[in-house]
């Protein structure tokens, strides 16, 4: 019906011209003309991206995209709503987030075109065998602004939308009953409450859903709801029949219902629990057009935006005006030459990036705020935008919104200012629309307010929101000292402020918060984006304040901190295979436990479990270690059995432990074996944990005397980041790999976040050189071939945010074209035009916005300040369209990986860094490139970009 890779061959013809022949001749380029040609939605899809392929315009409050299945009405196989490899549609619903983790959240208002009669009520169809349907991707097409898929069921759907509303085309087998559901309830994460009205008369559903629930399976804390949607749906054709259900109870006739899935004691919507109403058409029809519109202010917001937006416009003026909007938005860069598959994943990558913050304001310039009240726009605000990744986009992501469009990251951070206010001055680390779900840590928001400053956005309130993150800073709150939440919902801003002020750094004892050395990293970073803030206000002091504050990773920094060898005659390398009762796989697999990195963890989801290893001959264990992992006590081991066997069937109890308990994370606890026996297989059968629905387990050691003690897997090296007590001591149970006072990270991976201190850092840890030869071993193995597996903690990690900076730190150490090797290592490695081609989760678009900035040969390796470190462009030409006219261009004839030489603007420039004028006014950057790497250019003393 839809042929996915037919319409992205057909779209993406843009460029005709042969790159070589034009290279050769020493023509110019052309520049993609048609960029939203080469966008494939469908990418990110897979590999843990959680993108979402519906139809949405630029930062649109509206999303419609599909929800999948794997049969399990109260769970979405992937955050977003969408996964590739999922089989089954249950709904397209009106709300999506883009590229998060946790358990997603959104996914409001999904709507169902039903085949054949509706005679029990679709919320008791637990497993998603009668109202979803399967699909193939033969049948699906997307791209930007449109989706559509034809269901096995018969049934078909076509998505379109504008900012604020959608339109669908939505078909039926002429020879069988056709209706829509309307999956109230059937929030993405639940909802706490949820109505229905059908009024046949004018043929227009409404309601609403409050919901929320945002990370709920990991932090109950937010099991509640944070928002209500309205919605309004107006329908071309005539209701036949109506009909509700509420839970179990269907009501055929009925045109009201209400209640909410609500929250299980695990965070999830409760099975069973929620409510809906449904449209029957007449017999014969084969064709139903909707137009839907939604408001978080209240339902006559919605039907304003309806009326605004969508009026009587037909299906394909609307496709054709989004069309045009994304068009309009990706061609502030052009680039030129490269291959399909490159310019494909370029122009995905800027899409994505552009998703997210979404609008919350209604087309009457009213919306909700954080204090549960309608406000209007600021003077002079266009826009009111919500949900804020913070802990992800203020690294890389509004550094590249506003670069491309300073007015409208002026409005977001107005926004998030507005929000604050209306919370008491209390900024949200992560805001889902307007409500606060306070996941992940640090202060991000004086960092993404700061960034939009520095790269240009002037048309918010500057002074109002630097005064009020400065108290935030300053005045420790009560929330700062709560443990609400824990750990990945604290609710505090600053957690531990206090401790903070008084000793420089957040202690790992009492410290309200994830993980304590990191939040010290976090705050730091935020404290240097005040002092830039300050400085551009002219307020001296409070520069200088804040600028020695960013100085405090030096406390969480320890000069002597070494890897742990761990047990001694550990036989992990005398394994074969192993196995595992359940697992995580890959991240938290079964592989984890034995792989000497005590950061790395197995994790499988029941309060039981069992992992074995089959060695390569038989063993005598005289002794074993368990470590426990990075997350909450809950999911430790507390009981458990130490098996011996000879063939793997029969077993013997090696050792029993009952009521053990880890008082910290990453601990380790060492037994000894009694009566030790030579088995070739081992088992750990966990019987109890600490009550969680999760058994995890950071490392299990298995000691034979007979064996040497095999080298440390975290390395040599000596000085790294690590918790701190608050008498100054140092946390016990260290390794580069641990997790454990970091977030969503390792020591080793968190050791290299100072950003505004690069050659501070290099300082402690025994000069450039010595700190260019870690940041190696950081990236490669021993044989000098690139490891991005992510799978050592000690290892960089292109998944995640802390470290996604460090490629580019080797233009600070004198070795530049050790940046333009990694950097291409990895834009080659872990980015394609496949549905798995983010690698791991896109978190908002911060990550795509990596892959641009780099792709540019550009990134904000400070993300406070606007000079950008550089390396060898991917495409031979581009050109950034600025504000005002203006335009960066950038020549890299030639296909080399290294930089021999720049110009910039006409003159020689030896420094890897491009000043901070340069994003707002503009500029000429013409590279030479060369096949082999130069040692001299952007490696001198000289040429380190600037900080502090």
């Amino acid at each position: 019906m839809f042929g996915l890779r037919t319409v992205a061959v057909a779209l993406g013809t843009a460029l005709t011209v042969t790159i070589g022949a034009a290279a050769a001749h020493g023509a110019a380029l052309p520049l993609v003309d048609d960029p939203a040609g080469y966008v494939d939605p469908f990418i990110g899809t897979t590999n843990l991206g959680n993108t979402y392929p519906g139809a949405v315009t630029p930062f649109g409050m509206l999303a419609w995209s599909p929800q999948t299945s794997r049969g399990t009405q109260i769970s979405t196989p992937a955050p977003g709503g969408y996964q590739y490899t999922a089989t089954r549609i249950r709904g397209f619903s009106l709300t999506h987030l883009s590229g998060v983790g946790c358990s997603g959240a959104n996914g409001d208002i999904p709507v169902m075109p039903q085949v054949g009669d509706i005679t029990t009520s679709p919320t008791a169809d637990a497993t998603d065998a009668v109202y979803a349907s399967t699909f193939a991707h033969a049948d699906e097409a997307a791209r930007p602004g449109y989706y559509a898929v034809g269901l096995d069921s018969g049934a078909g759907a076509e998505l379109t939308v504008t900012p604020r509303t959608g339109s669908g085309r939505f078909t039926f087998p002429a020879e069988q009953t056709a209706s829509l559901l309307f999956r109230t309830s059937m929030s993405e994460t639940g909802s706490e409450d949820a109505t229905v009205h059908i009024d046949p008369a004018t043929r227009t559903v409404t309601g609403s859903v409050s919901a929320g629930n945002f990370c709920g399976p990991q932090s109950t804390n937010n099991s509640h709801a944070y928002y209500t949607l309205h919605f309004v749906a107006v329908l071309d054709q005539p209701f036949a029949t109506t009909g509700t259900w509420q839970d179990s109870v269907l009501t055929p006739g009925g045109t009201d219902a209400s209640g909410g899935s609500g929250y299980s004691a695990t965070g999830r919507p409760v099975a069973g629990k929620g409510s809906g109403g449904y449209v029957t058409f007449a017999p014969g029809t084969t064709s139903v057009g909707m137009r839907v519109a939604i408001s978080y202010v209240s339902l006559d917001g919605a039907r304003a935006n309806l009326a605004k937006e969508n009026g009587n416009r037909s299906f394909d003026t609307i496709a054709v005006a989004a069309r045009k909007a994304w068009t309009e938005r990706l061609r502030r860069i052009a680039i030129g030459g490269g291959t399909e598959a490159q310019r494909r994943t370029f122009y995905t990558a800027l899409y994505h990036a552009q998703l997210e913050p979404t609008l919350t304001s209604d087309v009457t310039g009213r919306y909700m705020g954080a204090d549960d009240t309608v406000h209007t726009l600021s003077a002079g605000q266009k826009a009111q935008y919500g949900t804020f990744s913070g802990w992800d986009v203020y690294r890389a992501q509004v550094q590249l919104l506003t670069m491309l469009d300073p007015v409208m990251a002026g409005d977001f951070a107005q926004s998030l200012y507005n929000y604050a206010g209306q919370r008491d001055g209390e900024w949200d680390r992560w805001l889902l629309q307007h409500g606060k779900t306070a996941v992940m840590s640090g202060d991000p928001s004086a960092a993404a307010v700061a960034a939009i400053h520095a790269f240009g956005a002037r048309n918010f309130d500057v002074r109002g929101a630097f005064d009020s993150l400065v108290r935030a800073a300053t005045v420790p709150t009560a929330n700062d000292s709560s443990d609400a939440g824990c750990n990945v919902e604290c609710v505090g801003q600053r957690p531990a402020l206090d401790k903070y002020l008084e000793l420089g750094y957040v202690p790992a004892d009492d410290c309200h918060c994830w993980g304590g050395a990191a939040e010290t990293l976090e705050d730091a970073a935020a404290d240097y984006g005040l002092s830039r803030l300050a400085k551009a206000l002219g307020d001296d002091a409070n520069e200088r304040l804040f600028l020695d504050r960013s100085h405090n990773w030096r406390n969480v920094f320890d000069p002597a901190a070494v890897a742990d060898p761990g047990l001694a005659h550990n036989v992990r390398e005398k394994i074969a295979t192993i196995t595992a009762s359940g697992e995580n796989a890959p991240s938290e697999g079964k592989v984890q436990a034995f792989d000497g990195d005590k950061g790395t963890k197995w994790l499988t989801f029941a309060t039981t479990g069992w992992i074995q290893a089959q060695l390569q001959e038989p063993h005598t264990i005289t002794g074993y270690a368990l470590t426990s992992a990075n997350d909450v006590p809950g999911r430790d081991p507390r009981s458990w059995e130490l098996l011996g066997s000879a063939d793997g069937v029969t077993w013997e109890v090696v050792d029993a432990q009952n009521g053990q308990a880890f008082t910290q994370r990453g601990q380790t606890l060492e037994y000894p074996v009694a009566d030790p026996k030579p088995y070739l297989y081992y088992r750990l059968n966990v019987t109890a944990n600490g009550g969680e629905p999760i058994v995890q387990l950071g490392e299990l050691e298995l000691a034979d005397p007979a064996v040497a003690t095999p080298a440390p897997p975290d390395g040599p090296y000596t000085g790294w980041m690590r918790d701190r007590y608050a008498d100054g001591t140092w946390a016990p149970g260290f390794s580069p790999s641990t997790g454990t006072g970091f977030v969503e990270g390792s020591s080793a991976q968190y050791t290299w976040m100072v950003y505004s201190d690069v050659l501070g850092l290099a300082d402690a840890m025994g000069g450039t050189a010595k700190a260019a030869e870690r940041l190696d071993a950081f990236f490669r193995k021993a044989d000098g071939s690139f490891d991005l597996s992510a799978t050592s903690s000690t290892r960089f990690d292109a998944t995640n945010e802390p470290d996604i900076q460090t490629p580019y730190l080797y233009n600070y150490f004198g070795q530049a074209y050790k940046t333009q090797e990694t950097v291409r290592a990895i834009l080659d490695g872990k980015w394609g035009d496949g549905t798995g081609g983010i690698p791991g989760n896109d978190d908002a678009g911060t990550m795509s916005a990596w892959y641009v900035f780099s792709a540019l040969g550009l990134y904000p390796t400070v993300p406070t300040r606007a000079e950008l470190a550089l390396t060898t462009p991917l495409f031979p030409r581009a050109v950034v369209h600025l504000a005002g006219g203006r335009s960066l261009t950038i020549d890299a004839p030639g296909d080399g990986r290294y930089v021999r030489d720049l110009r910039l603007d006409g003159r020689p420039r030896t420094k890897a860094w491009l000043p901070a004028t340069a994003v707002r006014t503009g500029g000429s950057l013409v590279y030479t490139r060369s096949a082999t790497p130069s040692l001299t250019w952007g490696s001198g003393p000289a040429d380190a970009p600037p900080q502090n």
